[in-house]
């Protein structure tokens, strides 16, 4: 997992695969605040961006995920997000495994999760090992706008 935020991407960047520069980039230079809630091919099925809006709920009542797959970046546009995160381990048993057909898996406990805060800005990429519960907030029912790249993790390799 990698968190950061626009604000610092100037300095940092350099640290970054280029495929992942070129995620970040989109969201840099694309105008997220008016763009349409949809679906966007970035480089048809390997880069996908899908600009969402989210009602946030409480933790407690979404499901971790991870993916097989994808690698994940998401950002916030509007609003705040509190993702719930942690580390794949035997520990945790998937109560669904799509990870073949759909590339998911759902967790319902998950060992040593952590929270991280998101505002408008501030991104986090998920690696396929990566449990994560996004779109979370205290009390529920806050409405987010945000952006998630799905990035198929073959292209970091290329």
């Amino acid at each position: 997992m990698i968190l950061g935020d626009l604000s610092k991407w100037e300095k940092e960047q350099w640290a970054y695969a280029p495929i992942l520069r070129k995620a970040i980039d989109y969201l840099r230079m694309t105008d997220l605040d008016n763009a349409d809630i949809g679906t966007y091919r970035l480089l048809g099925e390997d880069m996908v961006a899908l600009v969402q809006q989210a009602n946030t709920v409480v933790s407690l009542e979404r499901k971790s995920e991870h993916h097989a797959k994808y690698i994940d970046v998401q950002m916030v546009v509007a609003g705040e997000e509190i993702h719930v995160v942690a580390r794949q381990s035997e520990l945790n048993v998937p109560v669904e495994d799509q990870l073949n057909d759909k590339d998911y898996a759902l967790y319902e406990t998950v060992e040593n999760e952590f929270e991280l805060l998101l505002k408008p800005g501030m991104f986090v990429i998920y690696f396929p090992d990566d449990l994560h519960r996004p779109a979370c907030s205290p009390a529920g029912g806050t409405v987010t706008k945000r952006v998630v790249i799905k990035i198929n993790k073959d292209l970091l390799q290329a």
